[in-house]
C-alpha cells in the first residue's frame, strides 16, 4: 500500500482502532493512546498492507492486542501496590480506597475462579498451564500427549468462553 493510499484510509483505521480499544478498556484516555499506537504500528507496516480490507482487519488486531497488554500492565501494577491482606493493617493506616480496591479484587478473583471451574477439565488444565504456569503450547502438548495445534484450539476456546462470560457480566 502506498503512502497516499494509507493516508486516504487513515481516518477509518484510527476509528476502527479506537472502537476496538473502547470496547475492551474502561478508560477513554487509554483507548485514545491505543488508537494512536495502533496508527504508528500500522504506518510502519503500510508497505506490506495489501488493501483497505487487510488494513482494517490488521487495525482491529493491533488495537485488540495493545488493549490486552494495557489491561495486563494495569493488573500487574494493581497487584504490586494494593495490599490485599487488609486484616494485617491497623485500622488507622488502611485507606478506604485500598480496602475497597482490595475487596473488589477479591470478588473478581472469586468470580473468575468460579467460571474457570465451569470449563471442561481439559480446557481448565490447559488454561492453568498456560496462564498460571507460563508454559508454552509446545511444552503443554508434550506433557499432555497432544499436538500444539490442539493446545491452541482448546486454549482459544477456554479464553473465548471466559471472555463471553465477562462480557455478559459487564453487559458489553
Amino acid at each position: 500500500m502506498t503512502q497516499k493510499e494509507f493516508e486516504h484510509i487513515a481516518v477509518q483505521l484510527r476509528a476502527r482502532s479506537l472502537a476496538v480499544a473502547r470496547h475492551l478498556l474502561s478508560s477513554a484516555e487509554d483507548a485514545e493512546d491505543i488508537a494512536g499506537d495502533s496508527m504508528l504500528r500500522l504506518w510502519t507496516l503500510h508497505d506490506s498492507l495489501k488493501d483497505e480490507t487487510h488494513a482494517l482487519k490488521l487495525a482491529s488486531i493491533v488495537a485488540k492486542h495493545s488493549a490486552i497488554d494495557c489491561i495486563k500492565r494495569k493488573k500487574r501494577t494493581f497487584n504490586l501496590f494494593v495490599d490485599t491482606d487488609t486484616e494485617s493493617l491497623p485500622y488507622s493506616t488502611a485507606l478506604p480506597v485500598t480496602l475497597s480496591a482490595s475487596l473488589e479484587w477479591k470478588e473478581e478473583e472469586q468470580w473468575l475462579d468460579k467460571h474457570i471451574k465451569t470449563l471442561p477439565p481439559r480446557e481448565q488444565q490447559i488454561l492453568t498451564m498456560r496462564q498460571m504456569e507460563h508454559r508454552s503450547n509446545e511444552e503443554i502438548a508434550r506433557l499432555l500427549g497432544i499436538t500444539p495445534a490442539s493446545v491452541g484450539v482448546m486454549l482459544s476456546n477456554a479464553r473465548r468462553k471466559l471472555f463471553n462470560d465477562i462480557k455478559k457480566r459487564n453487559k458489553l
